[in-house]
């Protein structure tokens, strides 16, 4: 008999429901509760995978079947609810931030080595096809050459959950919610290199909200790599997410949402179509997969059943949300952040 693994899953909103979409998919996955302090939208959520609904993760950690935890809430109430769990004994996946400072990442993965548990931040572009096979091909030196640039285009219209916008709940803006995966792109494009220093600006142009809807960050790897970040809330037309890796004799370069064989008129808007906008669009049929949302919570199943080691770790979070911290602070300051390579 196949062995089933027990999950949890905190937080019923968008992200939340597409964790529970793929991991039901998974027959090795027995989505056992869904944790919400809105019970309308813990039930509604429940009910459609077939899971229990319930206000409160105690009441989820009772249950001895639950082995992994999956946190899509705020950004600012990882750091507890994962603590909470790993302190029980849990696995857990957390949504991007994984948390907001590199004191409670590093925090959580000693806590998680303590306890003997995997901690997992979602970072689901690393493990998109597409972006997986533009990196096995950058990593040819003979066709590239000497890789000197990575760049990363991730624009968005903007989050439509008001909690996005507020510093209080999300910690920042679109530093935050895009700048980590342009980040993370960055430095795994470059093999993981270490960030030596960080230059960021930001502009916040929306009357919504109290952070940033607009940033560019500079890195410099430890090899003299740059890395150029471009994300922004302020993008009509729909999602563009652009990969580019440049070297002396060779480029590489993925975009996510072009090339996928479907393309829609309309005057009004698609209810069923991510980001919704009028006129010409390229719906993408498949996003989850080609998102790298299977790939990603198939790899944790596989390392909470099988005791595979996950190919990005809390040593990769803590990277990222340090130079994020050090972006925000370059921003800030008008000055380069040194990091310790």
């Amino acid at each position: 008999m196949v062995e089933r693994l027990g999950v949890a899953v905190v937080g019923a909103g968008f992200m939340g429901g597409v964790h529970a979409e793929v991991l039901t998919a998974d027959p090795r996955v027995d989505l056992r509760w869904v944790v919400d302090r809105d019970e309308r939208v813990g039930s509604e959520l429940a009910t459609r995978f077939g899971a229990r609904p319930t206000a409160t993760l105690d009441e989820a950690l009772t249950d001895d079947a639950v082995r992994l935890v999956v946190v899509a809430t705020p950004a600012a109430t990882h750091e507890p609810i994962a603590a909470q769990a790993i302190a029980a004994g849990r696995h857990v996946l957390v949504e991007k931030p994984l948390v907001l400072s590199t004191g409670h990442a590093r925090q959580l993965a000693d806590a998680a080595r303590e306890r003997g548990v995997t901690v997992v931040h979602g970072g689901n572009f690393v493990y998109a096809p597409k972006f997986v096979r533009a990196r096995e091909l950058a990593a040819d030196r003979d066709a590239l050459g000497a890789v000197h640039s990575v760049r990363v285009a991730f624009r968005t219209s903007g989050p439509d959950t008001d909690w996005f916008r507020s510093k209080a709940t999300a910690g920042g803006g679109a530093l935050t919610d895009l700048g980590w995966h342009a980040i993370e792109l960055c430095r795994w494009m470059l093999g993981k290199q270490a960030i030596r220093s960080v230059t960021a600006c930001t502009r916040q142009l929306s009357a919504a909200g109290d952070v940033e809807d607009q940033g560019v960050i500079l890195l410099e790897f430890a090899d003299g790599a740059i890395g150029q970040c471009d994300v922004s809330w302020l993008c009509p037309g729909g999602e563009q997410l652009t990969v580019e890796v440049i070297g002396t004799e060779g480029s590489v370069s993925a975009d996510l949402w072009q090339g996928m064989g479907i393309s829609a008129y309309t005057n009004t808007k698609f209810t069923e179509v991510w980001e919704p906008n009028q006129g010409w669009l390229r719906p993408e049929w498949e996003w989850i997969r080609n998102s790298g949302y299977v790939h990603q919570d198939r790899q944790v199943v596989d390392a909470v059943l099988d005791g595979r080691p996950m190919a990005h770790t809390p040593e990769d979070a803590v990277a990222i949300v340090g130079a994020l911290e050090a972006a925000y602070r370059s921003a800030a300051d008008g000055r380069k952040v040194e990091l310790d390579a």
